[in-house]
């Protein structure tokens, strides 16, 4: 069991982290090609957008009693600059900072979570998203106990593709993880994905 936890994580790391690379190549790509591949967002802390959406959860089939799907929602704020010149900068220094919920009406888990949101545009409508942060649970942590997440405070990552609908209203399918990272003496972790539909100030 141990073994199969560790390479579910392990394969989940090693695809955050082929998103990553992709993400950053296309950030290189754009600026070579003059494009502006950045959203307008107002700036730090003034709020930027709502988030509300509908998740399936326990994608890897681990937690025993985690129910059919979770409520989302997500506050995202603006970025704590307006622009560096240089688009590689802009992506990696210029991420929003956000602030989450996901609540399991079936009695599974629920969570607060908070973290940074990185965005990239991929044409005029169609974006891609992909963010890290922290998150605190109300699931089980106990030692020797295959369903527990081992630590209260778990590592969470997201990634999205989504589509600009209007200038204000935006739909996203997104897929989240949060777990210790083997920080703790059991690590089950949970995989929730499902859409979104966004609302920009």
């Amino acid at each position: 069991m141990c073994g199969m936890r560790f390479q579910r994580g392990h394969l989940l790391a090693r695809l955050f982290h082929s998103v990553a690379v992709v993400a950053l190549g296309a950030v290189c790509f754009a600026s070579a090609a003059n494009a502006d591949p950045f959203e307008k967002s107002k700036q730090f802390p003034a709020i930027d957008e709502f988030r509300f959406g509908i998740l399936a959860t326990n994608l890897e089939g681990g937690g025993s009693n985690e129910g059919d799907y979770a409520i989302n929602g997500e506050l995202l704020f603006g970025r704590f600059r307006p622009n560096y010149a240089d688009p590689v900068r802009q992506f990696l220094l210029n991420p929003r900072p956000h602030i989450g919920f996901s609540i399991n009406p079936s009695g599974g888990t629920s969570q607060a979570y908070t973290g940074l949101t990185w965005d990239f545009k991929l044409t005029s409508k169609l974006f891609v998203e992909g963010s890290f942060g922290g998150a605190i649970h109300d699931g089980p942590t106990g030692d020797n106990n295959s369903d527990s997440y081992g630590c209260s405070l778990l590592f969470r990552e997201s990634a999205s593709v989504g589509i600009d609908l209007t200038d204000k209203l935006r739909v996203m399918a997104t897929v989240d993880h949060i777990s210790n990272a083997g920080l703790c003496p059991e690590n089950q972790g949970l995989t929730n994905a499902g859409v979104r539909l966004g609302y920009r100030w």
